[in-house]
């Protein structure tokens, strides 16, 4: 009972979304809808990003689902948060970047992770250095070296390299190709808006802090869920009624927790 209050504690429900209604309709709050162009696609991608949605940039079922649907639920659920402080969570599947402080959602921003030959690992890792203003050593050789403060720098103006076991050269920093965020672009390292790390994530970090990467399915196993989706219809009262003779003839049915008759997938259905 003491662990199912403790995960109770730890649903962050944000289900009550600012929305209004307009004539067309129900319409969830946003702030991309009376943008245009690049700015159109930035803000959706945050929003997206907020809402727990896979980033695309693009108006998507997915995405018009969580516009339209008045009665829409998006919170987080994390069983066991390696620390009390702030810490943060990598979405492959979403390409989202959660900051959390425990168990609670700070705020979430869309990212650009690593392409299929130069994919972005799965790990639990920690942030091993922060730098402003880092110079880019071109990989090895790879690329031509770039200095600071250049504006052809690719990791921005922002640097948080991280500790994974077995590998080397991972890092969260800003980016210099902000259409590609949401995507799968870089070479495994994850890309921010410029913004996004520059006032919400870099100064809320330090070094040593967790940082989890893996698909949904991976961060489902460490106990890091991220649900978006309409709500469950409720039950209905059932209305008490006086019992009546049972035939002998008739087969009696047990009663089934409705729970047991739903798909196990469906239950966590994103």
């Amino acid at each position: 009972m003491k662990k199912i209050k403790k995960m109770g504690a730890l649903i962050l429900a944000a289900s009550l979304l600012p929305s209004f209604v307009s004539a067309k309709g129900f319409v969830r709050q946003n702030d991309f809808m009376n943008k245009s162009g690049h700015e159109r696609t930035h803000s959706l991608k945050k929003w997206q990003a907020r809402m727990n949605l896979p980033v695309t940039g693009g108006m998507n079922a997915k995405t018009k689902q969580a516009l339209y649907t008045e009665n829409y639920e998006v919170y987080d659920m994390v069983t066991n948060p390696p620390t009390s402080g702030n810490w943060i969570v990598v979405n492959k599947s979403r390409r989202t970047l959660t900051l959390y402080k425990g168990g609670q959602a700070l705020g979430k921003f869309p990212v650009t992770l690593g392409t299929g030959s130069t994919p972005t690992p799965s790990a639990k890792a920690r942030i091993h250095n922060m730098h402003k203003n880092p110079a880019w050593g071109g990989m090895g050789g790879k690329y031509t070296p770039v200095a600071s403060n250049d504006p052809n720098n690719p990791l921005g103006e922002r640097w948080m390299g991280l500790s994974i076991p077995g590998k080397s050269g991972y890092g969260i920093h800003g980016n210099i190709k902000p259409l590609q965020i949401g995507g799968y672009y870089s070479n495994g390292c994850i890309r921010m808006f410029n913004y996004d790390i520059e006032n919400e994530i870099f100064p809320k970090m330090k070094v040593g802090a967790p940082v989890w990467m893996g698909t949904d399915a991976e961060l489902e196993s460490w106990g890091v869920y991220q649900f978006s989706r309409p709500k469950k219809a409720e039950a209905k009262p059932v209305e008490k009624q006086n019992p009546k003779p049972v035939d002998k003839k008739e087969t009696i049915k047990e009663n089934i927790n409705p729970i047991e008759e739903v798909p196990v997938g469906d239950l966590l259905e994103f």
